[in-house]
């Protein structure tokens, strides 16, 4: 199983740019950008990536983003995440970052724009990979500054995939956010969110009324609402886990007690992804490997989810088909060797 996993062609719907930034990474640009940092060597700061708590996570992250002075360097961030796309034959992916961190820091919007979009044509030309650049709306800074980085991404439209919604969840419904979604609609942008995360179902029934999402990131805590599960198994909107991410910040004890085989059993339209790679030390490969390792899902579930994954993504039509082919010769090939 582990061999078929990190052979399988895969797709990655759920995944933080900034949460690919390994320790080394963060220490070069750190010292490259005359950025002072607490820690006095790359092994104490690799040891720092191992979270107690969410706040011990955030802080890293956005540590992450403050050594990030140019846009060459969160470009060079992300062609960095693309290389380990190329070694865990991820052939398409839709990442998120948001805008508003580095509109703080003083940046233009383009900054992160030009940079996620440049590398994405890039990763395209070099690697084949398709996909693109979903920014999130901080929810926890309020609707008004959402309706405000709308307008700062509006003229910028054609470079971007989606618009989601992240950060810290509860107090924050989607339903705060409702007047900017529907003109991020209008404009003809996809709409996911965070939702059910920390949240209860509540927040994921709130994102599918009131902002009307295509896609739902997390959403684990849909189990606690039967007529929310029975929803969404007739609508198959997708649902995108983050199994090491939950572990890792204590949403389940470990991976045996993750609820993904029992949404996956229900029918639900579940995939898996990493969220915050390097920060979780387990980027799509290893997400997949630790589930099937630590819970009743099969290669059966596995593949079954590798499907939703490519039904659930923004692709064309055409690289739809080319990313089920993909996966089909490669089952059909897997088969008649073993």
């Amino acid at each position: 199983m582990k061999k078929f996993i990190e052979k399988m062609p895969k797709v990655e719907l759920h995944m933080h740019v900034e949460g690919s930034m390994e320790a080394e990474t963060l220490w070069e640009l750190a010292h490259h950008n005359n950025y002072a940092i607490e820690y006095s060597s790359v092994e104490e700061l690799k040891a720092a990536y191992k979270f107690n708590n969410l706040t011990e996570f955030i802080d890293m992250y956005m540590l992450g983003t403050r050594v990030i002075k140019s846009e060459q360097d969160l470009y060079d961030v992300c062609m960095t995440y693309f290389k380990k796309c190329v070694e865990q034959n991820i052939q398409h992916t839709e990442i998120h970052s948001d805008i508003r961190t580095y509109v703080d820091y003083g940046y233009p919007p383009e900054f992160v724009i030009n940079a996620l979009h440049g590398a994405f044509e890039d990763a395209k030309n070099n690697y084949g990979i398709t996909g693109g650049f979903m920014p999130c709306f901080i929810r926890h800074l309020g609707p008004e500054v959402a309706k405000a980085d709308l307008d700062l991404m509006l003229p910028f439209k054609d470079k971007i995939l989606a618009i989601g919604l992240s950060a810290v969840e509860v107090g924050y419904p989607p339903s705060l956010f409702k007047e900017t979604f529907a003109k991020v609609h209008d404009a003809g942008i996809h709409v996911i969110a965070h939702a059910g995360e920390e949240a209860p179902a509540e927040y994921i029934w709130s994102a599918i009324k009131d902002i009307n999402v295509e896609r739902i990131d997390h959403g684990i805590r849909c189990l606690e609402d039967d007529r929310l599960v029975e929803y969404l198994r007739e609508t198959q909107l997708p649902l995108t886990v983050c199994p090491q991410s939950n572990v890792a910040l204590k949403i389940f004890k470990d991976m045996s007690q993750h609820t993904l085989p029992l949404m996956l059993e229900k029918g639900l339209n579940v995939s898996i992804h990493s969220d915050d790679p390097a920060h979780f030390n387990a980027y799509l490969t290893e997400n997949m490997i630790s589930i099937v390792e630590n819970t009743s899902i099969t290669k059966d579930g596995i593949i079954q989810m590798a499907k939703n994954a490519i039904k659930g993504s923004f692709a064309s039509d055409d690289r739809k088909k080319e990313l089920a082919q993909n996966l089909s010769s490669y089952i059909l090939k897997h088969t008649k060797e073993s």
